[in-house]
């Protein structure tokens, strides 16, 4: 090879190197021409999914055929379709249902409470209903915001919300009244796309409304027993506790050392010598004290006191209500204290306030519940 060939060559293989260097090199720079000290890329955050709402309920399919009975065994409310027992509660001075429907984010609620404030008319009881009311009752929110009030028909306090619970934002409506001395309140809560539903839940909640009216001036604080088969029921204080029961069986209550035990039989008594003898032999070492013949809401029976001695010589004192019911069967509230020698019949109800639980045993053959 001579020797200008060679510089040929060496000149090719030089150019050649260039051009595959800057064909790497040359994009790279290009790229960041013009961006300084920020050529590389801000992260953008990931941004949260929006929550999703709910289709709003479907109120042609909706019925509030279904009672529900509450703890207190005060009031029933019709239960919307769909709507299943979440909460209820009952103090000194406030009775409260909620249904909810979890794939529908709405709750329906409704309250009783004592009127101690003298509420009279729509606007104190609009004043009685304030941010301080409000806060405690939506305290399981989030957050909430009062949008509207207004008086409905010069009876009704209707007050409108905005709810937030987590990311997921809500609507809601209470309306308020004042009936027989006490102040209710209706309550529903749906997504925000179902204002529609909410106004029909809202009128058929409110209109579903029923107190059970053989309980007169009752205590809010005691729960209920609600036989739903053979339709009786006995109220008690909320400490007690249903040890045993079952629909068309007897039931066992306990508390404060006391048993009660709710029966039915297939027995009839015309006299209260009758009742004396039914009583001593309804178990062996009972002894009849008095009887007498009462009238329990439009129940006629009869009322019998009794000593029962066991074979240890222990002695306890108790109280029978046996009451006549529409289905031609004797219903029976049986009520025992152990340790006592007295007849009850005769004693202080101060003294023994017990007693009240067996006075509230009523009959209630026209009360429908389907849920309890």
């Amino acid at each position: 090879m001579n020797k200008t060939t060679k510089t040929f060559t060496y000149i090719i293989g030089i150019v050649m190197t260039v051009a595959m260097v800057g064909s790497l090199i040359l994009p790279m720079i290009s790229s960041q021409v013009g961006l300084g000290d920020s050529y590389i890329e801000t992260p953008q955050p990931t941004p949260f999914p929006e929550p999703t709402m709910p289709p709003p309920p479907d109120t042609a399919a909706i019925d509030f055929e279904n009672r529900y009975l509450h703890r207190s065994g005060l009031f029933t409310i019709g239960a919307p379709t769909g709507w299943q027992p979440a909460t209820d509660s009952n103090t000194v001075d406030e009775l409260r249902a909620g249904l909810n429907n979890i794939e529908a984010q709405s709750v329906v609620e409704l309250r009783i409470s004592k009127n101690f404030a003298g509420v009279a008319d729509a606007d104190s009881l609009s004043a009685f209903i304030d941010d301080a009311w409000l806060g405690h009752t939506w305290s399981g929110y989030s957050g909430w915001d009062e949008t509207g009030r207004k008086i409905v028909g010069d009876e009704v306090v209707q007050i409108d919300f905005n709810l937030r619970r987590g990311r997921s934002n809500l609507i809601a409506r209470q309306e308020s009244w004042i009936e027989a001395g006490d102040i209710y309140s209706a309550r529903v809560v749906t997504a925000e796309n179902a204002s529609q539903a909410l106004k029909f839940l809202l009128g058929g909640l409110a209109s579903s409304v029923e107190r059970v009216s053989e309980y007169a001036d009752p205590p809010y604080d005691w729960d209920a027993y609600f036989d739903n088969l053979d339709k009786h029921m006995v109220r008690f204080p909320s400490s007690w506790e249903v040890a045993d029961a079952a629909p068309g069986l007897p039931a066992t209550i306990k508390g404060d050392s006391v048993v009660l035990v709710i029966s039915t039989l297939d027995v009839a008594l015309a006299s209260e010598d009758e009742a004396v003898d039914w009583a001593e032999n309804w178990r062996a070492g009972v002894k009849a004290g008095g009887a007498e013949a009462v009238d329990v809401a439009g129940a006629a029976g009869y009322k019998v006191s009794y000593r029962l001695s066991t074979l240890d010589g222990a002695v306890a004192s108790g109280m029978m209500i046996m009451l006549h019911g529409t289905d031609n069967r004797l219903h029976v509230a049986n009520i025992r204290m152990p340790d006592l020698d007295e007849d009850l019949l005769d004693a202080d109800p101060a003294e023994y306030p017990w007693l009240a639980v067996v006075d509230s045993f009523r009959l209630l053959p026209n009360l429908e519940v389907s849920l309890q």
